[in-house]
């Protein structure tokens, strides 16, 4: 498995898959209170796992075609802060290092690669953006963090600006939007990478 885990959620049964290489990895309690919460998410219909929500979204948020993995990786994120929302009340507990040097990894790795074409760099600098507005989030990254420099670093080299307005968007979405307001949000995540991807 390329990923740490998934979860397959099939009207209210639900299958957790991890890797081999979570196991080894020394998170595997996060990694599991992360795909809870989105086990927890779809069970209540929160906007951002609601599938009524999904069949409303191609109508009203619109892209361009280059940009589809770039933007379906990012409005995964979205789920992804929701689902971590729930598991930092476990994982991230205060003293622990290890949700900070998770998402540094996110940060490094996307920042030390360069797209093809400006819609993956847009698609990396989302990723780094999502890892660092989830710290952000939770109160677990400063101003003057170094992360903050690798990822604008990444910006400059890919010739875009996007990570510092991507990552406060991760770090302020609603707790629990209603559908419009969820949709409302991800039309903004839309505009933001577009934006970036043209300028």
């Amino acid at each position: 498995m390329p990923i740490m885990g998934a979860t397959k959620s099939a009207g209210s049964a639900h299958t957790l898959f991890v890797s081999r290489r979570a196991v080894e990895s020394g998170v595997l309690d996060g990694l599991i209170a992360h795909e809870m919460g989105h086990m927890l998410r779809t069970e209540t219909r929160h906007a951002s796992h609601d599938p009524e929500v999904f069949r409303a979204l191609p109508r009203a948020v619109r892209i361009p075609r280059s940009a589809t993995e770039a933007f379906d990786q990012a409005f995964n994120h979205i789920q992804d802060i929701y689902a971590d929302d729930l598991a930092f009340l476990v994982f991230g507990e205060e003293g622990d290092r290890r949700v900070y040097d998770f998402f540094g990894s996110w940060v490094d790795g996307n920042a030390s690669q360069i797209g093809r074409d400006r819609w993956e760099n847009v698609g990396l600098a989302a990723t780094a953006a999502f890892a660092l507005g989830n710290l952000l989030r939770h109160g677990l990254l400063s101003s003057d963090d170094p992360l903050w420099e690798r990822a604008r670093a990444f910006d400059r080299e890919a010739g875009i600006a996007a990570v510092p307005a991507l990552a406060d968007f991760y770090a302020s979405l609603p707790q629990d939007p209603s559908a419009e307001a969820f949709i409302d949000r991800v039309r903004s995540l839309a505009l933001l990478m577009t934006r970036a991807a043209n300028a």
